[in-house]
């Protein structure tokens, strides 16, 4: 049994499946689409972009339906010609046309830890003032997992009492770290100490790994393959159409396609009919803090 099956009061053998969408609010058609898929079909939570143009209403949408939403927390903005700054406008956070960086090794070229974590308590508190009952923090992109910031990551997640996107490492996956090792290990001790409950697996390689008309497949089979403990399974549907195909062109099949799966019960069913346990957010979160003590 895996502690977090034992932390989250499930059986030994149970295979506990979070199905999860990021990058909500990054555009009108990913809100369209992730509460549409909420709301009656297979999605369980999401995390949403605090800093991207339409935040606003995923947070409005949040409020009138009790969503399940974390804060994916953002260092990052990948687009070439959809941008957004920062919440805290720290000039390091930008790159020279005024966005975030578009990717993880500008940021920790020019990031300084106590920056970033400045920004990403500024995510937390912009979600909370927009009143998002935020059940857990995530990470766009992978940023905040780099060595340099993971340690912030995890102060923010222990100070505000809410679950991490954060895998319980095996010695492979620490050797596969290198130099980071330390460091995850460090704050994988952390959390365990306090009670977190701790990934078991991820399966995070969902959208433009797998070709649109392969997906339902491939997700089926996956589901079908969990071990026991608890997944986190990501995916990023958003509604087609001219704004997701100018923002995004590479991915917007996939992201549509992901709507068009999600959108329905059946991928819950099928969870169901292979005896997969969904969860979300919110009921870790809420174990968490009937275990855990607030900080004083």
């Amino acid at each position: 049994m895996t502690k977090t099956l034992e932390l989250l009061g499930y059986a030994p053998g149970d295979r506990v499946l979070i199905i999860h969408a990021d990058d909500v609010g990054f555009s009108h058609a990913s809100n369209v689409a992730v509460f549409e898929c909420l709301d009656g079909g297979s999605l369980t939570c999401g995390s949403a972009l605090v800093p991207a143009p339409w935040f606003a209403e995923t947070a409005q949408r949040s409020r009138a339906t009790g969503a399940d939403l974390g804060v994916h927390m953002t260092l990052t903005a990948e687009y070439e010609t959809y941008r957004w700054r920062s919440l805290t406008g720290a000039p390091s956070l930008h790159a020279p046309d005024g966005g975030m960086w578009r990717d993880v090794p500008s940021v920790v070229e020019h990031v300084s830890a106590g920056e970033a974590k400045a920004e990403l308590r500024a995510q937390i508190d912009h979600a909370l003032a927009m009143g998002v009952d935020v059940t857990h923090v995530d990470t766009h992109m992978g940023a905040v997992m780099h060595p340099k910031y993971l340690p912030a990551y995890v102060d923010l997640a222990i100070e505000y009492r809410l679950p991490i996107f954060f895998i319980r490492p095996s010695e492979r996956r620490l050797a596969a770290l290198g130099a980071g090792a330390d460091v995850y290990a460090e704050q994988t001790r952390r959390l365990e100490d306090r009670g977190f409950p701790l990934l078991d697996n991820v399966i995070v390689q969902t959208l433009s790994e797998i070709a649109p008309e392969d997906k339902d497949v491939r997700f089926r089979e996956m589901f079908a393959g969990l071990r026991p403990g608890l997944t986190h399974f990501l995916v990023h549907p958003a509604a087609g159409g001219p704004e997701l195909d100018a923002m995004t062109p590479v991915d917007s099949r996939n992201r549509a396609k992901e709507h068009e799966i999600f959108r329905t019960p059946a991928l819950r069913d099928y969870c169901a009919s292979i005896g997969v346990k969904l969860t979300g957010y919110r009921e870790i979160r809420d174990r968490l803090r009937d275990l855990t003590p607030a900080l004083p």
